[in-house]
């Protein structure tokens, strides 16, 4: 699939400025183009993949998408705008962040608070999904449903 989305570059930083995570953390970027007046840019993305909230997520992938958002704040910039909406699964069990629209670019160290902020509240997202393992009979279970035979 691949997905238009129009932003205004202006206001937010480029794929281009990922590059070298795209495909890996975020969407890899097909192709680009102005659109209309100048301002708006077209990106199309190749996204495949559900919606986090239609998942539940191990602790390996939840380690994951963490490690991508640190990326992506290592390239200095912050997505304001994490939500489940924008973190899609797809078949293969990879995390994927999306909708760069809100993000901006920033300084590390000058604003580490809003960079920790933003770690604290993905962290907190993925753990509302986590698959907790329930001991079955000496066996470990990923379902919540199980059986016990006494």
């Amino acid at each position: 699939m691949i997905a238009l989305k129009s932003a205004d570059l202006s206001k937010a930083p480029s794929y281009k400025d990922l590059a070298d995570i795209q495909g890996k953390y975020i969407p890899k970027l097909i192709c680009y183009g102005y659109y209309g007046g100048g301002m708006s840019f077209v990106i199309g993305l190749t996204i495949v993949g559900t919606m986090l909230s239609d998942h539940k997520i191990t602790k390996r992938q939840r380690s994951r998408a963490i490690k991508g958002l640190e990326v992506i704040h290592k390239h200095g910039i912050l997505h304001n705008d994490i939500r489940e909406e924008n973190i899609l699964i797809n078949d293969n069990g990879d995390i994927y962040l999306i909708d760069f629209g809100m993000a901006n670019q920033e300084d590390t160290k000058k604003k580490k608070k809003l960079f920790d902020e933003e770690h604290l509240k993905l962290s907190q997202l993925l753990d509302r999904y986590i698959i907790h393992p329930v001991k079955n009979m000496g066996r470990i279970s990923k379902s919540r449903k199980c059986q016990v035979v006494s």
